[in-house]
Formats: structure tokens, sequence, C-alpha cells
């Protein structure tokens, strides 16, 4: 069968050589031609007569008027047409496979990179908003991918009306294992923000302890003079709503001389910290767990400056809720940023919602002097300067150039 199948294809090269074949056969035998190599170098090797003298004669057919039908030099043209035409598309195959490969993962790099640099950008903020009292994070620049990416944040914090450089927090990502830490101005953390954990709610220090976390802060801010804006972070005594926080601040601070930047939130995790001694527990950044309210996502709708604390503790759940659903994502940033390496979020989130956000402590910041009037609130417990500054809370109606001649 093979046997005859080779003799066919050998008669039908000596038909299309003494011009026997139709249109249609032609065509096919080109389509032949130009998918097998060895058939075409067949073809060639019979016009160049190298099959021995007697299939040469046999070529030498003429037609009715006596004339060759093709000329030697068109009928190896032919053969040569075919033979490059089947290296030429043996070479775009090559070259167009790997091509479309590397487009489509192009595209699949560049969607899943998208999505992965949403949910990192989102979990970096969130971890630097809760865990860094005072701390948020600014502009960013990112390069995310399927194999790799970098995202970098700029940290800043509040001090007066102006925000401060702090560092800023670098993450990277090889798929989905991610390393992230924070790079902190001058290499460490300068700050001297911590909170007074009220482990038995109500019960109130006795004069020497309340004297001992409260007295070198109100002695600093004494002496600042006027004409100085400050960080002040202060602790309750109990735990406190939203509306009961805003309500024992405005006895002493109106809303337009100071801003409460960072709110110390009880979730749980607090009260079994190892360091906990005597009826109080001390806790600095990365200890400490809380929200900034102005960093929060609260939809399209405005929210008032002080008011509608139910509609910021939702959205500071739903962003615990996010975390939860990030976990892993939200460990792997944490670690840096949490003193211990797992910041538990999940057992933070099942306590929040069992317990509700209740709130013991809080950053503010303001012109010195309007902080110094907390002294006389009695159910603060401690209190802590943080980074001072000159004058800056009032802001210019207008602005202008000046140039210099």
């Amino acid at each position: 069968m093979t046997h005859q199948h080779g003799h066919d294809r050998e008669q039908k090269l000596l038909a299309y050589l003494r011009g026997e074949l139709t249109g249609e056969e032609a065509k096919r035998l080109g389509e032949e031609l130009a998918a097998d190599e060895a058939y075409a170098e067949r073809l060639e090797r019979l016009l160049l007569g190298e099959e021995g003298e007697q299939q040469p004669r046999e070529l030498d057919a003429l037609d009715e008027g006596g004339h060759s039908q093709l000329s030697e030099a068109k009928q190896r043209a032919i053969v040569r047409r075919g033979k490059w035409k089947n290296r030429l598309l043996s070479s775009v195959y090559a070259f167009a496979i790997p091509f479309v490969i590397g487009v489509v993962f192009l595209g699949v790099n560049g969607w899943v990179g998208s999505s992965m640099h949403d949910d990192l950008h989102r979990v970096a903020k969130d971890m630097v908003n809760f865990t860094q009292p005072g701390v948020s994070v600014g502009s960013s620049g990112a390069q995310v991918g399927l194999l790799y990416g970098s995202i970098e944040m700029e940290l800043r914090e509040r001090v007066g009306a102006d925000v401060k450089n702090a560092g800023r927090f670098e993450s990277t990502n090889v798929l989905w294992n991610v390393n992230a830490k924070p790079q902190w101005t001058n290499g460490v953390r300068e700050q001297k923000l911590f909170f007074r954990y009220p482990l038995q709610s109500g019960q109130k220090p006795d004069a020497d302890e309340l004297a001992h976390w409260r007295t070198p802060a109100w002695t600093t801010l004494e002496k600042l003079p006027e004409g100085t804006v400050a960080q002040l972070a202060v602790s309750f005594a109990d735990f406190l709503t939203y509306e009961q926080y805003y309500e024992r601040i405005s006895r002493y601070i109106s809303s337009a001389n100071q801003d409460t930047v960072w709110l110390a939130v009880d979730t749980g995790v607090e009260a079994r910290h190892e360091d906990q001694k005597d009826g109080y527990l001390l806790l600095g950044p990365g200890e400490a767990w809380g929200f900034a309210e102005h960093e929060l996502n609260y939809g399209a709708a405005p929210i008032q400056v002080n008011g509608e604390g139910s509609r910021r503790m939702a959205a500071f759940l739903g962003e615990m809720a996010y975390l939860v659903e990030q976990k892993s994502l939200a460990r792997d940033m944490g670690q840096y940023l949490v003193s211990r390496s797992d910041p538990q979020i999940e057992e933070r989130y099942r306590y929040l919602q069992e317990k509700g956000v209740r709130l013991y402590g809080a950053v503010l910041t303001g012109p010195t002097k309007e902080l110094l009037k907390l002294k006389d609130e009695k159910s603060i417990t401690a209190a802590f300067v943080g980074q001072i500054d000159w004058w800056n809370w009032d802001r210019p109606a207008a602005s202008g150039t000046q140039h210099v001649w």
C-alpha cells in the first residue's frame, strides 16, 4: 500500500512536468510540495536530471507544438518557491507561538498585577492606620505584576495643621509572597505616644499613679510658649463610645481648636498582653490598636465633622472585615508593624462584633495651650506629648507670589 502510494506520487510529479495535470490538480500538488519538503526535493532532483538517464529523457516530453511545456528554470523556481515557503512557514510558526504566549502572559500579568495592587495597597494602608497612632499613608508608587511587584508609600503624621513626613512603607511580592516593612526617617520611629489600657474599666488610679502618668505631659505643655502646636496622646479610665469621647473633649476644647487624628480601640487582645501588671497596661505603637477616622472610606455622602459616630464605627468594622478576608496578606504586612508576628485580625474582629467599638484613648493635635486645658479632665489617666512645632494652626485666606529681584 505504501509502495503504491509512493508510485502514485511519483507519477503525479511526472504528469505535472509533462503538463498533463488540470489546474485544480496542479494546485493540490503545489500545496503538497509546500507541506512536504522531501517531496519538493524529489521534484528538484528530477528537474536536475539526478535520477539517471531514463527519467530525464522521460521529462523531455513536448507539447503539441513541439515545445517544452515548462522551462527548466521555471520548474526549478517553482520548486524553490515551495521549498522556501515551507521553511518560511516553519519559521513563522516558531516565532508566532512564543509571541502569542508572551502576549497572553503579559495580559494575564497586567490583570493579576492590577488586582494584586489594589489589595496590597488597601491592606498596607489599613495596617499602618490601625497600628501606628498618629501615622497615615500618603502618596504611593507601584510596579506590581504576577511574578514580581513593589509598592512604596509615604508615611506621614499630623502636627498642628501641617503634615510631616515620617518615612515610607515598602512592600515587595513574588507571586503572593509579600515582604513589607516601614522605613522610618532617621531609621527609627521617633514617637512618645503611649496609652494606658484600662484593664478594669472605671477603676481610677490613686493620686500618686495618676500624677506619674499625667504630670510630665502637663508640665511640658505649660513650659512651651504660646504660638506652638503639639501632639497629645490621652487615655481614659473607662471605655467610651464615639459620642461620649467627643462630649468629654468638648468640655474643654472646641472643635475649631483641636483635631482628633487617631482613636485607640479595645479589641480584646490587649487584656491578654504579657506585660499587664497592677491593674494597668501601657501600650505603644504596634501594641495599641485603633484607627484614624479621616482615613476611613465613608462612601460618596459627606460626613459630619464630629458626628455620625455609628457611621464611622461601621466604616471601621467594614475595613476590619476586609482584613479578615485578606488575613494572609494582612499577616505578612502586619508582622513588621505589630509587636507580635500575628496581628490576630480574626480574634479582634470577633471581639468587636460582640462588644462593639469601645474607645479608651486618642491622639489629638492643636495649639499647645488649648491641649493643656485637658489637664482638668479627671478621667484622663495618662497623657504623653508627641511632636511639637511652631504655630501653623491658622491658614491664610489668600496667597500670592513673592518675587526676588
